[in-house]
């Protein structure tokens, strides 16, 4: 609820984290204040109330006759008392021991009236008078009073002032103790920033060997210090990885270079010439604009801004077709390609991108598989999902790597020595995920992997 608090008020500035704790500080000692001078001054109320009770007591003790209820009439008033009144239906006898008492005043007042500090006269409002009333076996009333001007009213209003000396006192003090601890709350992030500054100056950020912190500010220190690592690992991935898309995008455009000067300096008289190194250039401009295509894609993924285009086509003449497009390339690598789907499974998804996540899927397998291994694809089809499987015997994928495959730019330590962007998987997951599918992947070292992409069948 605290922190809560905290986060709803504007406390991001030293000020205002000042000010709501000279607030809070300065509250918590007006509230004391307060409920200390309130106890006082019950105390205060109650011993004297009790003193006048007393004297009334005293009084009536005093004056009653044996067992009657008739009370003598002496003028002796106690010293708790500075009046009292003898009222009997519509007769009433007032003795005092003062002379400064206004009798007129006295004769309205109400017999059953009593409090404590109010105005004599008018019992509602606040004065220096106790009242007390006391009813008679016979009938008749007692009614004494007491002014406590001089006494606890006296009392209570040097403390009440003196309270309010020490509110504004403590004002004085919050202030400093509020500064003191921002001061103290900030004193962890400052040794942070500092050492997040040396570690920037000497590319190191040593924070969990570092001592002399707080043990509750330590799990921060190795956040920091992973956060530190993650970032710089991911720079040199993503160098890496930026060094095999300049790598890979170099070969096409010297093979367009290539293609392009080799007509220029050709026979100007041999048409056919031209033609093939304009077919040439075109193949390699096509491959390059495929690899932005695939780079821009990932990016829109991870945007969220993918757009599909669905429509309904055949699984299995899908799959037909990219296991023709690379029938070549594992013959290479004499692997056997095997194609298991039924014919009537229809999906409703983009095409275009559906069939890349085939063609990624199996490219991986042949790259990464045994030569003269086996690459086996299947599709089953459960309740209203369809899931299409990408098994092959190659060298595996280790534990560690498992989770991380499907990262941007992430390329494996065995798959470093092959050619590609680092983007395919990534862009698998992205495509997969946007037609509501997932895809999971289960391997052993050395005896393969398997990619199972689950779809729904309608979208």
């Amino acid at each position: 609820m605290f922190s809560a608090l905290i986060d709803l008020l504007p406390l991001r500035s030293r000020p205002w984290r000042i000010f709501f704790f000279f607030l809070l500080f300065w509250c918590c000692a007006g509230v004391f204040l307060f409920v200390h001078t309130l106890v006082i001054k019950n105390g205060i109320r109650q011993q004297s109330v009790l003193q006048v009770e007393h004297g009334l007591s005293h009084y009536l003790v005093k004056n009653q006759t044996g067992g009657s209820a008739n009370i003598r009439i002496q003028a002796d008033i106690p010293r708790e008392l500075d009046f009292i009144r003898l009222l009997r239906g519509r007769e009433q006898l007032l003795l005092t021991n003062t002379t400064a008492m206004n009798f007129s005043g006295l004769v309205d007042i109400d017999p059953a009236a009593q409090g404590v500090w109010i105005d004599l006269l008018q019992p509602d409002m606040p004065g220096n008078w106790i009242l007390r009333s006391k009813t008679l076996a016979d009938g008749s009333t007692v009614q004494g009073g007491f002014n406590d001007a001089s006494g606890g009213v006296s009392i209570y209003t040097v403390i009440y002032r003196t309270a309010w000396n020490f509110f504004f006192a403590a004002g004085v003090v919050s202030v400093l103790l509020a500064v003191m601890v921002v001061y103290m709350l900030e004193a962890p992030l400052r040794t942070l920033q500092k050492v997040i500054e040396q570690g920037l100056e000497t590319k190191e950020l040593p924070l969990s060997g570092a001592g002399g912190r707080v043990d509750t500010v330590e799990p921060i220190y190795r956040l920091v210090e992973k956060i530190f690592y993650q970032n710089r690992q991911l720079i040199q991935e993503m160098q890496a990885s930026l060094d095999n898309v300049a790598h890979d995008l170099r070969t096409p455009m010297t093979r367009l270079r290539a293609g392009a000067e080799y007509a220029l300096q050709s026979d100007t008289r041999d048409p056919e010439k031209y033609r093939a190194a304009l077919s040439d250039c075109l193949e390699e401009s096509e491959r390059v604009l495929s690899m932005l295509k695939v780079m821009m894609s990932v990016a829109e993924a991870d945007a969220g801004t993918m757009r599909l285009e669905l429509q309904e086509f055949s699984l299995l003449e899908s799959l037909e077709d990219v296991v023709g497009l690379y029938q070549y390339v594992a013959e290479e690598e004499q692997i056997h390609v095997s194609c298991e789907c039924a014919p009537d499974i229809m999906l409703n998804a983009d095409k275009m991108r559906i069939t890349q996540v085939w063609a990624n899927l199996l490219d991986n397998a042949i790259k990464y598989g045994t030569r003269q291994g086996k690459v086996v694809i299947r599709a089953v089809q459960k309740e209203k999902r369809v899931e299409v499987s990408f098994s092959d015997n190659g060298m595996g994928i280790s534990p560690s790597e498992l989770n991380r495959i499907w990262d941007r730019l992430y390329r494996g330590d065995r798959s470093r020595t092959k050619q590609g962007l680092g983007l395919g998987l990534n862009y698998v997951k992205a495509v997969v995920e946007a037609h509501d599918g997932v895809v999971q992947v289960s391997s052993t070292i050395r005896e393969g992997a398997c990619f199972t992409v689950s779809l729904p069948l309608q979208n």
